[in-house]
């Protein structure tokens, strides 16, 4: 009888096991069980080799790259495997087999509200009404985008390659359709929902009339701006606006046009601006996402960089690059002692006595110091600051560090705003003195107070993915713009690639690390144009996902800066530098070219519009250029044997080298590039003048071609 009753309880455990169940069935049996599942597929490989599927009862993940690669959208399928967590997600995983049933089934999307995106909904197609995205009128990036819908929020994920990257993200309301999804690194599992769009198609605009641009700020003065969009048909130019969201001042401007633009006048300096723009056809209403705008300010406009190792003011154009040595933290301290109402700091780390002392004085002068620090790092100096001085940690969840460097100073002063940003941790010796690193100054109090809102999110404990964009971008600072981008809400790798798209003649970059694909393509891409000439120093050449071998490899003139004494831990780039007309930039702050700065971790980063500040950084870039071995410099080709013939030519160009020819790029004389090779000849077709970029593995060497 004994027997008996194991054998019972045995085959009992082994029915378990090995369920055959619903969908909502099988969830409830957990991680570690095996059981077999039919439902109807709702995604093919939009979302890469991750399939899911349901029935009436829920949803279920299946990831077997092998097994699923074949199945697409409407497919009834039967499946046998494992389920597990991945992240928070749970997912079948392997697959052991899989029997499609059928074909072309529909499912139709179940209606929820953001706060139902949870266990509840996981794995299942959803639909979500009157969505409108904070980043309204940007481009969808690979990372999370932040949406409202009637008071509450949620998030949808974009992967790498999707349909929908670099598309417009829709102004106004949409239907969001998309598969309820998690991804998270937290213990319990309880947040990091997120929607999956699969296409397009999954996102539907309301309305005849559709606003098909974002709204862009222009004319910025300090009692005054302009803003323009374009729509689908002709209408009329309106906004609502006011110093919060409530709003609450219509202006109507009427007209019939495409293209609208409206001037905001009567406003205050340095003061930031809700406003919602919306044009109006018939019955027909189409309304852009609410944004939040700055006037001028009437501060100074002191834009002060300085670096902490030599500088080569050769390159100057009349403003020499301050190298300061070991005086950075003397620096940082005067700063803080110009103190006198408040002091923010947002810093990863710190060690130096010097500063601990002048934020010190600070508070026993009557300042109100306020200390965000990370918890991953030793932060020492933290030990010996007031204990009366208020200090938060990000916490370690969610993903992510809070990498900033920045201090605030009398943000509501019209002339005693500072910021304070850049590559420097305060940590001493290394960061401070040792390590390739740059600070920079800035007075302003429309930049001090956007900074400040940046500070107030984090103040209150919000960090990492579960910031939003709540900040204005652009600012006109004694007559140059100058951009503001927060990690990871800000889409800063899209602004990132702005610049490199903006390049007409020159590029430098200097970074301690590059991991992002795209930012790479981009850097390869212009780089193939006529007349760009790009050069990047990167510190981190082997680290995993590193693109110094990519970028090489395709043309780009790169050195490497490991194994040299200290870290380069400049996170910079200079665009046109020296070429006025063409709009010089700099681009610094803590924001590494990476996915986890961009959707992990609390960065800032400047995009500074201003000739001399661009020199400045270029005399930094050009001596750290000039200390680095020739590896990949074009003079490296004197000696190679590169023939290129015949020349004049009927249409047939070969070339010959004895190093390996990466890329032939053929540009027309006005330096459009019109075709490229990756082969070692290049067929011609019209005759004319031509000249021929051979990308090789020691450098690039430009041709001039006839074809008769």
């Amino acid at each position: 009888m004994k027997k008996l009753i194991i054998l019972i309880f045995t085959i009992c455990i082994n029915i378990n096991v090995f369920a055959q169940a619903n969908i909502a069935a099988a969830r409830v049996l957990g991680v570690g069980s095996t059981v077999t599942i039919t439902g109807v597929v709702t995604n093919g490989d939009e979302l890469g080799p991750i399939r899911y599927i349901e029935d009436s009862t829920g949803g279920m993940a299946l990831y077997d790259p092998t097994v699923l690669a074949s199945l697409v959208r409407g497919d009834e399928v039967t499946v046998t495997g494992e389920l597990v967590d991945y992240n928070g997600l749970m997912e079948m995983q392997p697959v052991n087999s899989s029997l499609v049933n059928s074909s072309a089934n529909s499912v139709t999307p179940l209606l929820i509200t953001p706060l139902q995106i949870g266990e509840t909904t996981e794995s299942e197609l959803i639909q979500i009404d009157n969505v409108i995205f904070n980043n309204g009128g940007s481009m969808f990036t690979s990372g999370t985008h932040d949406f409202d819908s009637n008071g509450e929020t949620g998030k949808i994920y974009i992967k790498a390659g999707h349909a929908l990257e670099n598309s417009m993200i829709p102004m106004g309301a949409v239907t969001l359709i998309g598969i309820s999804s998690q991804y998270t690194f937290n213990t319990p599992a309880n947040d990091g929902y997120q929607i999956l769009p699969r296409d397009s198609s999954d996102i539907i605009q309301t309305g005849a009339l559709i606003i098909t641009s974002s709204v862009t700020q222009s004319n910025i003065t300090t009692n005054s701006f302009d803003l323009s969009w374009t729509v689908s048909d002709s209408s009329s130019t309106n906004c609502n606006y006011g110093l919060s969201n409530s709003l609450g001042t219509v202006l109507n401007n009427g007209g019939n046009t495409l293209t609208h633009t409206l001037n905001l006048t009567g406003l205050s300096p340095a003061t930031f601006y809700y406003v919602e723009c919306y044009s109006i056809n018939g019955s027909d209403t189409a309304f852009a996402s609410t944004g939040l705008y700055s006037t001028a300010s009437n501060s100074t406009g002191a834009i002060r960089p300085y670096f902490n190792h030599s500088v080569d003011n050769s390159f100057s154009t009349g403003i020499d690059a301050q190298n300061i040595t070991t005086y950075f933290n003397d620096t940082i301290a005067a700063y803080m002692g110009l103190a006198q109402n408040t002091l923010d700091i947002c810093v990863y780390n710190a060690s130096d006595a010097t500063i601990a002392t002048a934020i010190n004085d600070a508070y026993d002068r009557g300042v109100t110091v306020r200390y965000i620090a990370d918890d991953d790092v030793v932060n020492s100096m933290l030990s010996s600051l007031n204990s009366n001085i208020q200090i938060i940690y990000r916490d370690p969840l969610p993903a992510g560090i809070m990498h900033n460097k920045f201090l605030i100073i009398d943000a509501n002063s019209t002339d005693n705003s500072w910021i304070m940003t850049g590559s420097t941790n305060w940590t001493n010796p290394s960061n401070l003195f040792s390590d390739y690193n740059n600070l920079i100054f800035i007075q302003d109090e429309a930049i001090a107070k956007a900074y400040t809102l940046e500070f107030e999110e984090m103040w209150a404990g919000t960090f990492g993915a579960n910031k939003i964009d709540n900040t204005p971008h652009k600012f006109i600072v004694d007559g140059s713009e100058i951009e503001v981008y927060f990690s990871p809400s800000d889409q800063t790798t899209s602004k990132i690639n702005n610049v490199i798209e903006s390049v007409d003649y020159t590029f430098e970059i200097g970074l301690l690390s590059f991991t992002r694909d795209d930012l790479a393509q981009s850097i390869i891409t212009k780089n193939a144009e006529f007349g760009v000439n790009i050069r990047g120093i990167i510190e981190d050449e082997n680290s995993t996902g590193s693109e110094f071998a990519n970028l090489l490899t395709n043309g780009v003139n790169m050195r490497s800066h490991m194994g040299v004494s200290n870290s380069f831990h400049h996170k910079y780039a200079i665009a046109d530098a020296n070429v006025v007309a063409a709009d010089p930039i700099v681009l610094t702050g803590s924001h590494n070219w990476s996915s986890n700065a961009e959707n992990n971790s609390d960065e800032n980063t400047l995009i500074i519009h201003n000739a001399t500040i661009a020199n400045i950084y270029l005399q930094e870039f050009e001596k750290r250029w000039g200390e680095l071995a020739n590896t990949n410099e074009i003079s490296n080709l004197i000696d190679v044997n590169i023939e290129v013939f015949p020349n004049p030519t009927k249409g047939r160009i070969t070339v010959t080298s004895d190093i390996e020819i990466i890329q032939l790029n053929l540009y027309n004389v006005n330096g459009k590039l019109i075709q490229n090779e990756s082969k070692n000849i290049i067929e011609i077709e019209s005759s004319g003048s031509y000249f021929l970029r051979i990308l090789t593995s020691k450098g690039n060497l430009v041709k001039h071609i006839i074809v008769q």
